[in-house]
């Protein structure tokens, strides 16, 4: 379809005093950043979405946040005019928020997907396993199959020992094991573990430490070197003679083996899978070097 056809045939069907009506755009136009003619004409692309979804699959119900409520009528409406007979439904829920007061499920790095290609199972697990405290909660009554007994003591968990994450690693490995399969749930746990040093880490098969890795800071090097060279390389150290005080202080790791010399070269053997080393600053910083001409 062209734009003109666009314009002619979906277009005509949509009266912009009733679209300036809609609450999303009523609230976009009152704010100091105003809306895009993009944001304003969406509710003719995902109307026509609609209608197509109706004629090719019989579609009669379309499903969004509270935050489309505009748009999902929209689709109705052109349904209701072009196909006067049809029976089309639109159903909204509540839209989930966190804490802070964004949107949930957007991370630092984009959207949270249930496709693992586009979120990997590790990731999946993680963003849930970082669950902000004042949401664990909510959360777990909303997506958990849980009793009501066991949120209870879930809840109850996280407000005397909330640094144990006790209730994020019961929804992780719920929903982990929901989306994903108890398998991958399973190599993603053991993957959380090994890396902060409570499993081994050469006992991840390829692909889930790819997946692991893919979420750390990483850097690329074309040869081994020294320990220090690399500690810098990655950002966990500022500079070489701050990685040389980290090594000093008992606190740089590579592949969770302590390094205890100061000029400590990484040996190929070392590399796990021919290709990687995971290192590790104190406890919990982490970041992964990929050797390439090794």
């Amino acid at each position: 379809m062209t734009v003109i056809e666009f314009l002619r045939d979906i277009g005509k069907h949509f009266r912009v005093n009733k679209m300036l009506t809609k609450d999303s755009v009523a609230q976009r136009l009152a704010s100091d950043q105003g809306i895009s003619f993009t944001e304003f004409s969406y509710q003719l692309l995902q109307g026509m979405d609609f209608l197509e979804l109706y004629r090719r699959y019989g579609c009669t119900l379309q499903t969004g946040g509270s935050d489309q409520w505009g748009n999902l009528t929209a689709g109705l409406d052109l349904i209701h005019r072009l196909e006067p007979h049809a029976e089309v439904h639109a159903l909204a829920t509540p839209l989930m928020t966190k804490a802070d007061g964004t949107k949930f499920g957007k991370t630092e790095t984009g959207t949270l997907w249930l496709d693992p290609e586009m979120t990997t199972p590790y990731a999946f697990y993680q963003f849930w396993l970082n669950t902000d405290d004042r949401d664990i909660s909510r959360y777990m009554r909303i997506l958990s199959f849980k009793s009501r007994e066991e949120l209870e003591e879930l809840e109850k968990v996280t407000e005397e020992r909330p640094q144990a994450r006790t209730a994020q690693r019961a929804l992780a490995e719920e929903l982990t094991t929901l989306v994903h399969g108890a398998d991958e749930c399973a190599a993603v746990i053991a993957a959380s573990k090994a890396l902060f040093g409570q499993g081994e880490l050469t006992e991840l098969d390829e692909a889930t430490l790819a997946a692991a890795i893919s979420e750390l800071p990483n850097a690329k090097v074309s040869e081994l070197g020294q320990v220090t060279d690399m500690f810098a390389e990655v950002g966990l150290a500022p500079s070489k003679s701050a990685a040389r005080r980290t090594v000093k202080e008992g606190g740089a790791y590579v592949n969770n083996v302590k390094v205890t010399a100061e000029d400590a070269v990484v040996a190929a053997d070392e590399l796990l899978h021919g290709r990687w080393l995971v290192l590790r600053r104190g406890k919990k910083n982490l970041a992964a070097i990929e050797v390439t001409g090794a």
